[in-house]
């Protein structure tokens, strides 16, 4: 059994705490044994090389390798380093062993992706259609994944546009002229980033969990042909993949929570698991899944009554939704913590530390809730900072009193992001901003995120958002303004019955892709899964709100 650090003791993840850099009193914490990862998959050094080749007699001729054309170049360093290494082996143009796609020793499976600019509807294309896309030229495409899939497919009718890889996602962008036709490109997985959607191919796509390698049509082998190639296979330092279950984090980041009013009501009349029957399992399948629980639990908190406003604590008997829900973490940035007192405040942390939820953007006093969280997972190494700007005042954390962390003037929380960014981690800034019911967003909002992402922030994601608001990629970041609630009895509109989960793939220490999970609020509580034309009609509310 793996050791979880989770409300759920989850048997597929192991989230490993670590302790923060900037506060000398932390909750229980492992100190990892390792550095934050540089970008990968890793290319072996000559050392490496060597002592993975044997050395030669001095009668034994050297093997001549040469990578074709089509190679990554992740793989032609690799066997550049194996011949550098060693005598056993010479890089010569006129080799008598050939690493191409497709040779008859398999050395690495590399794993591509069909992608889209992220401003697009479509979720899922078919395998015949992204091969008719080729034939007709009408990729965008890098150079090295077209000369793979010469081979891999055949020559094309019409070649596709070539374009440098440091210019391929701008230009995908530049073309794509509407929401609803995506302009696509095919390209290795390890080289995503966060303005490109990734598009399920009959289905399936490698930023998935359940994903399977094997069974998917663009996972191309590698391999060695030639006479000695069983020598040099045998010698092959690595890379074997450039997907690796094993450095792959999945985050699910949500808006609001409250267990109150008609939320609780149906929780009663239904069972406690109702409201996450169907967001539950996304959160239950994230290695760190995120919630904002702005009630505190009390033991004096009254029945649950869905006309009453003033009952703002939930019922102990409902954490086990939390727990159900597979919650990681908790944040304690909402408005609403000390509504039932400071007491229900601490007995909540108490239940979080007794069940394994770490919390951030709050806490028992002042300098516990000015604390990031840290964690690792996978080799990734995630921080988790927010703040509270709108009170009220008997809301925040003070030196004595349990609460939410003041923004103040950002200062403070910009200088966290700066120094975890330089250390290396991943940081997840997030905020409870002023509440404002409309996709739009507010100009002051617009400046205070891209603030933090501008402090160093690999994402920024508003948890104050009843109703869903818009996105933007600033300075490197991806920021979501607002995701809507996932626990709220808010039906009095559409815009407050709709919802994202999204779902951040981290893969050897970068941000590779956030897929957006869309729900309804059905029932005062219960979040379903939109249907196509719901989605589409919520994707284009908010992608016509934001800053592109």
């Amino acid at each position: 059994m793996i050791l979880i650090f989770a409300a759920c003791q989850r048997q597929d993840t192991a989230v490993t705490p670590i302790p923060a850099p900037l506060a000398s009193a932390v909750r229980p914490t492992v100190t990892p044994t390792t550095s934050p990862p540089a970008s990968l998959p890793p290319v072996p050094t000559a050392a490496t090389a060597a002592e993975l080749t044997p050395t030669p007699t001095a009668t034994t001729a050297a093997v001549s390798v040469f990578g074709s054309l089509n190679v990554p170049v992740e793989l032609t360093t690799a066997l550049q380093a194996l011949a550098t290494a060693n005598p056993a082996f010479v890089w010569r143009p006129d080799p008598s062993v050939t690493l191409a796609v497709n040779g008859q020793l398999t050395v690495a499976d590399w794993v591509y992706v069909v992608a889209a600019p992220f401003a697009t509807f479509q979720d899922n294309v078919a395998l015949v259609d992204v091969q008719a896309a080729w034939q007709a030229g009408a990729l965008v495409l890098e150079a090295e994944t077209n000369h793979v899939l010469t081979v891999w497919w055949g020559a094309p009718e019409k070649a596709s546009t070539l374009v440098p890889s440091d210019t391929l996602v701008d230009t995908l962008w530049e073309r794509q002229t509407a929401y609803d036709i995506p302009v696509m490109t095919i390209l290795p997985f390890h080289r995503l980033e966060p303005r490109l959607k990734v598009l399920r191919l009959d289905g399936a796509a490698p930023i998935d969990r359940a994903f399977d390698a094997a069974t998917y049509p663009l996972t191309i082998p590698f391999g060695l042909t030639g006479e000695a190639a069983a020598d040099v296979q045998a010698a092959w330092p690595g890379p074997t993949t450039n997907r690796d279950d094993g450095r792959l984090t999945t985050v699910v980041m949500t808006g609001p929570a409250g267990m109150r009013r008609a939320v609780a009501d149906r929780m009663d009349r239904y069972g406690i698991q109702y409201p996450g029957e169907e967001t539950g399992p996304i959160l239950q399948a994230a290695d760190i899944a995120h919630m904002s629980n702005e009630n505190a639990f009390a033991t004096d908190c009254p029945p649950a009554d869905p006309f009453d406003s003033d009952n703002v604590c939930n019922r102990d008997e409902y954490f086990e939704l939390m727990t159900w829900m597979g919650i990681d973490v908790n944040e304690l940035t909402g408005n609403h913590l000390n509504d039932w007192g400071t007491g229900a405040l601490r007995h909540t942390l108490d239940m979080y530390e007794a069940n394994g939820i770490q919390w951030f953007g709050g806490g028992r006093d002042l300098a516990d809730a000015s604390r990031p969280l840290i964690l690792e997972h996978n080799g990734n190494h995630i921080a988790f900072v927010g703040c509270n700007p709108v009170g009220p005042a008997y809301g925040w954390a003070t030196a004595h009193q349990p609460g939410a962390l003041p923004c103040d003037d950002y200062a403070d929380i910009h200088a966290h992001i700066r120094q975890l960014a330089a250390e290396g981690y991943l940081v997840i800034a997030t905020l409870q901003y002023l509440e404002d019911y409309q996709y739009a967003v507010l100009d002051e909002q617009r400046r205070v995120f891209q603030g933090l992402a501008a402090a160093g922030a690999t994402a920024v994601s508003g948890s104050h958002a009843h109703h869903p608001q818009g996105f933007a990629f600033h300075e490197g970041a991806f920021i979501h303004y607002g995701l809507g609630n996932l626990l709220a009895d808010q039906m009095w509109s559409l815009g407050s019955r709709q919802t994202f989960l999204d779902v951040y793939t981290f893969y050897d220490g970068r941000l590779l892709n956030v897929d957006l999970w869309t729900g309804l609020n059905e029932d005062y509580a219960r979040i379903r899964q939109m249907t196509p034309m719901e989605r589409q009609a919520l994707l284009q509310a908010v992608f016509d709100a934001s800053d592109w």
